[in-house]
């Protein structure tokens, strides 16, 4: 574990297990929609497809389903996107979108 890691009583997101996922799921910004392609997912954070991704440091509300969480733009470019969520979602809120990625026909 970092000292920043310490410091801030909690692991990095990074540090999350990640899992492959292909989603629809919109983004909001206050102002606009974004459709969005998730196709990585954590408790911590997300990786997004998209033809022009929001721009690093926004906020955003990551709605897929019945799961909406703010998050940040940790990064952006050439199509894709990492979200940072404000809080971790719960563990249940994660396997239920795994099981819905495996149910969608491919």
């Amino acid at each position: 574990m970092s000292a920043n890691e310490i410091s801030n009583g909690k692991k990095s997101a990074r540090r999350e297990q990640r899992f492959p996922v292909d989603l629809d799921a919109t983004l909001h910004d206050g102002s606009a929609e974004l459709p969005v392609r998730l196709r990585d997912l954590s408790r911590g954070g997300a990786l997004g497809t998209c033809p022009f991704p929001p721009p690093p440091l926004s906020c955003v509300t990551l709605v897929r389903g019945a799961l909406a969480i703010e998050a940040r733009v940790a990064w952006a470019g050439r199509g894709r996107f990492g979200l940072e969520f404000a809080s971790p979602i719960r563990a249940t809120e994660l396997l239920i979108q795994l099981s819905l990625n495996r149910a969608q026909p491919a």
